[in-house]
């Protein structure tokens, strides 16, 4: 039976990335986002590039509560491990958005060859001024002058910067509060509160202040003034500040707000006091439009004096004070509430990933649908050596194999040479059990991807010597040679089968030949090393030669419960890549690799490839399993190469709803822009247990040949034709 799938499993994946997390207003706004934005269709994780100067800890339990994942690995990290980690979760998000600026992000971004659009938040020009932008798919700014100063930095694509403002959600007003308020701050019936939004960071802004405060105090003796942040202790005493402790809620309590917007950072705070309280002066240009001279604000130049001056006339009228502070709020719950704000930041993603290009093709193979047989030839610990092909009888049926597998739409297949059979003297190559297969696929025009070595060799050979590669590279060579002589279609080479799981099966565990334990890289170094010989001959006889690499593709988890260290689970999940890295050059470059040898990455995936680390295999329906489609753009965003998925399937009933699985998470990561080249099914038809004989019920077809060709799993089958004639309506609308 198939588990059901995690509810999670088809949402938008949003990876929220501030730089920090306390309680400003981007926390305020995150809270916002993950509290509004429709569960039923995104999946949100929060993860903070750093702790920050601040306490996280109420906002991420908050965060909590609403259903958000808050990942918190960042706290612990430099900020090298930080953009490695970064590089490494960014595979899993449908959609980025960062806020402050946070400088992790476009080092994490640099190193993938595909990546997830990015969205900046930015709050202040300061924020939309720095850093680059080639990656920015949309720069959204808290106010007008906000995103022109980002548009500035989109020269090519201007109308990518837009702006948003902070979501607000008011609270009613509560009988009382404003008389207990200002009970408590110890104020009189005619004493004026006024108070400041901004902070007076700088010499020059609390000089202005101060300047400000000795204006309205010898004109008003009543005025009480509350402390804005930064200013310091130390300056000169005005008559009448107050300390407000450190309290964000005395907005009740205000009879005038003072808000200077330069930086953009305190609007959500402004906007939320100024529509608590009676009135708002604001002080400076480039506030949001919704902040109106004379109909929710008094809007004043840089000038001491002129918002003095202002100060002082709305301290002196009740009335205006009323009237402003009443229309503020009416404005800022019409541009400001969730419900407004919400829909938009939606329209946002959906515009954001409509514009994320689509793989196109598939060009690489004949069909995008292919069929793998298993032709495995390797020697047990029991001294027995397997050959597969022989006993599914498929090396003497090709050609009716091929023909009952094309009538499908099955017309490139997996396949391979058994190297024991056609070396089994030194340096003499028989083709006799490989020509027959040669014909069948030149008479049926399919496309086979020749396995040239798939777990075994020939007796007497020490796969440990350095002759083994020289070995292995005549063999390629004539191969190649033969081959030639009976097709001159683009050879497709696979040549030397999950070199990983063969390292780990026949140099760690002693469960393959050559049955070694403690030896596994060394065994996966001379695989990989004689890949190398391989490819080098193989493009010497035909410089057209196409390869494929068949490698395991796993996810380990890392969950904490487990007590494993995360670094641990992080090195086994890398470990699957080092084959691809030593035939690429990337690792170990002394090898001989080349990144021209990594042609089409293929990757081998069943349903038992995810674990979490120091546990048994999960399975979709588990919180912490990665969609396959996040995977296949990890690989890709690693190599920037094509993706065939070159092994996928599973045993008894359940193999029509894996397949529908693969192939929905196929066209899901090709939609992101993974070039996925095709689906091979492996294997193709049932065997015989590479333990125990036993007949493994894996296949599309039976194990056996008759009259009529082999049995059909119909269920895979029907889903098997309809995967075919969607595809085939969907090209046709490409096409027009």
């Amino acid at each position: 039976m198939s588990p059901e799938l995690h509810p999670d499993a088809r949402k938008i994946r949003l990876l929220f990335v501030p730089a920090f997390l306390d309680a400003g207003p981007v926390a305020q706004e995150i809270l916002h986002l993950a509290r509004h934005l429709p569960r039923v269709g995104y999946a949100i994780t929060v993860l903070p590039a750093s702790r920050g100067p601040g306490s996280p800890g109420p906002t991420l339990d908050r965060l909590h509560a609403m259903g958000a994942r808050v990942d918190t690995t960042a706290f612990d990290l430099s900020f090298a491990d930080t953009v490695t980690y970064l590089a490494r979760r960014l595979p899993r998000a449908d959609l980025v958005v960062s806020w402050q600026d946070v400088a992790d992000i476009y080092p994490a971004l640099e190193r993938l060859a595909l990546r997830p659009p990015l969205i900046e938040r930015g709050f202040s020009v300061r924020e939309a001024l720095s850093g680059p932008k080639h990656f920015t798919a949309r720069y959204v700014g808290v106010s007008p002058a906000v995103r022109e100063a980002a548009a500035g930095r989109l020269p090519e694509r201007p109308h990518h910067a837009i702006d948003l403002p902070a979501m607000i959600d008011l609270p009613a007003p509560r009988a009382g509060d404003r008389a207990r308020l200002r009970a408590a701050l110890g104020l009189g019936r005619r004493d004026i509160l006024i108070g400041w939004a901004g902070a007076a960071n700088d010499p020059a802004q609390s000089d202005r202040v101060l300047k400000v405060m000795a204006q309205v105090a010898a004109r008003l003796p009543q005025a009480r003034f509350l402390r804005p942040d930064g200013l310091p202790p130390t300056a000169r005493p005005v008559p009448g500040i107050m300390e407000p402790r450190g309290r964000r809620d005395l907005g009740p309590a205000m009879d005038v707000l003072c808000w200077w917007p330069d930086d953009g950072e305190p609007l959500g705070d402004a906007a939320r006091v100024a529509a608590t309280g009676p009135a708002v002066a604001l002080a400076g240009e480039g506030g949001p439009s919704w902040l109106r001279h004379d109909r929710t604000a008094l809007v004043t130049p840089h000038h001491p004096v002129a918002l003095a001056r202002a100060v002082i006339r709305l301290a002196a009228n009740a009335a205006l004070r009323s009237r402003l502070g009443a229309t503020l709020r009416a404005d800022v719950a019409a541009c400001l509430a969730s419900g407004i704000v919400v829909p938009e930041w939606e329209r946002l993603f959906a515009q954001v990933l409509a514009d994320v290009p689509s793989a196109s093709g598939p060009t690489v193979f004949q069909t995008f649908l292919q069929g793998g047989w298993e032709c495995s030839t390797h020697v047990r610990a029991d001294g027995r050596r397997l050959d597969v092909l022989a006993a599914t009888r498929h090396d003497t049926h090709a050609e009716a194999d091929y023909r009952q597998l094309g009538a499908l739409g099955l017309s490139t297949m997996r396949d391979g040479l058994r190297w024991h059979r056609i070396e089994s003297t030194p340096g003499t190559f028989d083709f006799s059990s490989w020509t027959p297969m040669l014909d069948a696929a030149k008479r049926t025009g399919t496309q086979v991807i020749w396995d040239l070595l798939h777990y075994g060799w020939p007796d007497g050979l020490d796969i440990w010597r350095p002759d083994f590669v020289q070995r292995f590279a005549a063999f390629a060579r004539a191969a190649a040679i033969h081959r030639r002589t009976m097709s001159d279609e683009v050879p497709f080479w696979c040549p030397v089968n999950e070199m990983s799981f063969h390292s780990w099966g026949g140099g760690d565990v002693a469960y393959l030949n050559p049955h070694a334990r403690g030896r596994g890289f060394e065994l996966k170094c001379q695989l990989a090393s004689a890949s190398i010989a391989a490819m080098r001959v193989l493009r010497e006889v035909d410089p057209r030669a196409r390869f494929v690499h068949c490698e395991p593709m796993i996810a380990v988890h890392h969950d904490p419960a487990t007590g494993r260290p995360r670094w641990e689970a992080e090195g086994y999940h890398d470990a699957q890549f080092q084959a691809f890295d030593l035939v690429s050059g990337r690792l170990w470059p002394m090898l001989g690799g080349q990144e021209e040898f990594l042609d089409v990455v293929g990757v081998n995936y069943y349903f038992n490839n995810q674990w979490v680390h120091g546990a048994p295999p999960i399975d979709w329906d588990h919180p912490l399993y990665a969609p396959l489609s996040d995977l296949l753009f990890a690989v890709h965003a690693r190599y920037g190469r094509p993706v065939l998925i070159a092994e996928t399937g599973v045993e008894w009933e359940r193999r029509a709803p894996w397949f529908r699985y693969v192939s929905t998470e196929v066209e899901r990561a090709r939609a992101r822009g993974v070039p996925v080249e095709g689906i091979c099914l492996y294997p193709i038809a049932n065997h015989p247990g590479w333990d125990d004989d036993r007949d493994c019920p894996n296949g599309l077809l039976g194990a056996h040949p008759g009259p009529r060709g082999r049995d059909v799993h119909e269920p895979l089958a029907a889903e098997i034709l309809a995967f075919q004639d969607a595809l085939g309506a969907r090209r046709r609308r490409a096409t027009g």
